[in-house]
């Protein structure tokens, strides 16, 4: 029995010198972190001309697997073909970088190779494999993390900075080859422990704005908008960019907002139909800026109002039409009291349809009062319960149809037509004395010319014919009537 023992023992022991166990291969993960963006020639803006990182190796199974003895690696990653042409870049190690304990086990050769068919996206970068070390000379890979750093690399661009276009940089691990390979000495075997690794692209540290507000490519949008992101704690700031065109060469505005929490800018005066294009930068702890991808929106070309309205002095009975286009404003005012100005615009009605096109450029979606205004009528509010408007789109109005259509029923039924009274010369809001004591002072002094304040009849003179109007008005106590 005791001889069955001892040759058990010698068979044990023959079979773990000649590396046949049932340990596990080395598993690993592979990382690609500690990005940095740098701008050497001092382009500023957020510009960078290079990139640096580090690529880490850290043991993940030390428990089932033993040692990990580094044998050989070869690291290939895919990214962004629009970053342009090999000669444009230079892609390097940083000398001393590596946390190898030998030096041979740093990878040789790297290359930017853009265009580069074999890439989804367009361009890689490689890593050549390192010279054979031999078994017990190759590095024993840390087990804790973040484990072996392999080395430092940097992508600069020779001249110039970087094109604004994401990296889109993923590691290369399935075919076509070349692909990423890491091989570990089991024994004196070079084994490869490619299918044990986990390949990682670690940009944790490196803002990401996203955008919420406006949608991309989103239309009608108001001439002022609260551009909104979402908060990033990996910023320390922001920086607001607005842009006429998609190349961001026409920089409108730009503004840094200087904490993290404020993610929200907003931006007045913008002009009609027009397209614009935003981003938003991140600012990390180092001043470097990351910025978003960019988004487009287009602005409405206003909410508009159509009105038919018509003086009364200006309608001609005879002929249907009134005597001159002429120019009015309409203030759109809140629903509620104290039924504040929201906003205004000015048009031209013309003489045939009694029409004018108002545009708002400052006005939500909503229910208002439009109250109108003419250098010499009564102010005339609309109807009792206000015009519901959506932006964007075109609302109808028509004063002339109807009493009702004014708040008050403040209308004069003239030639078949609902009208505005004329005769308010001086508009304090009501028709007296001091508005004939005008008329009559220029009428006496045989005043003429376009545009009168005292010409209500629009002949161009003022006369007893304007008087006669107003001298009805003044009798029947014509006032502003108004919620």
């Amino acid at each position: 029995m005791k001889k069955i023992i001892i040759i058990s023992v010698l068979f044990l022991s023959c079979f773990l010198s000649q590396n046949i166990s049932f340990a596990y291969n080395p598993a690993f993960n592979l990382t690609a972190r500690n990005f940095i963006y740098t701008d050497s020639i001092g382009a500023g803006g957020g510009a960078f001309d290079a990139i640096t990182f580090d690529i880490y190796i850290e043991h993940t199974n030390i428990g089932s697997s033993g040692p990990f003895e580094f044998s050989l690696g070869q690291y290939y990653f895919n990214i962004n073909g629009a970053l342009g042409v090999t000669a444009d870049y230079s892609y390097y190690i940083i000398p001393g970088s590596t946390e190898f304990t030998n030096p041979n086990a740093i990878p040789r050769n790297p290359a930017f190779i853009s265009p580069d068919a074999g890439s989804p996206e367009g361009a890689s970068l490689r890593l050549g494999v390192n010279t054979i070390l031999g078994a017990g000379n190759g590095p024993i890979v840390l087990y804790f993390f973040p484990g072996t750093r392999v080395c430092t690399v940097r992508l600069k661009k020779k001249s110039g900075s970087f094109p604004d276009v994401p990296l889109n940089m993923v590691w290369r691990t399935g075919l076509p080859n070349p692909v990423t390979k890491v091989y570990a000495y089991m024994g004196t075997s070079n084994v490869d422990v490619s299918l044990n690794g986990t390949f990682i692209i670690d940009n944790a540290n490196i803002p990401n704005i996203k955008l919420i507000f406006p949608p991309d490519n989103s239309v009608n949008n108001t001439f002022t908008v609260s551009f909104k992101w979402m908060k990033d704690n990996r910023s320390v700031a922001y920086v607001y960019q607005l842009y006429s065109d998609s190349l961001l060469t026409n920089n409108l505005i730009s503004d840094t907002i200087n904490n993290n929490s404020d993610t929200s800018k907003t931006i007045s005066g913008l002009s009609g139909n027009t397209k614009y294009f935003w981003r938003v930068g991140g600012i990390d702890a180092h001043d470097h800026i990351y910025y978003s991808n960019v988004r487009q929106f287009t602005t409405s070309s206003g909410m508009k109002l159509n009105i038919k309205i018509i003086p009364e002095g200006l309608y001609n009975t005879l002929s249907g039409q009134m005597s001159r286009k002429d120019t009015f404003t309409v203030c759109l005012r809140s629903i509620s009291s104290p039924y504040l100005i929201i906003d205004s615009a000015k048009a031209v009605v013309d003489s045939l349809y009694f029409s004018g096109l108002f545009t708002f450029i400052n006005t939500p979606d909503g229910i208002y009062y439009a109250a109108l205004k003419h250098f010499n009528s009564i102010e005339t509010w609309s109807r009792s319960g206000g015009i519901t408007m959506t932006f964007a789109d075109t609302s109808f109005y028509d004063f002339t149809n109807s009493a009702s259509q004014a708040y008050g029923s403040n209308l004069v039924l003239h030639g078949g037509k609902y009208c505005i009274y004329s005769g308010d010369v001086n508009q304090d809001g009501i028709t007296d004395g001091s508005d004939l004591m005008k008329i009559f002072n220029d009428s006496y002094a045989g005043l003429t010319g376009r545009y009168l304040a005292s010409d209500l009849n629009g002949d161009n003179i003022a006369d007893a014919a304007d008087l006669s109007i107003l001298d009805n008005n003044v009798f029947n106590g014509i006032l502003k009537i108004t919620p």
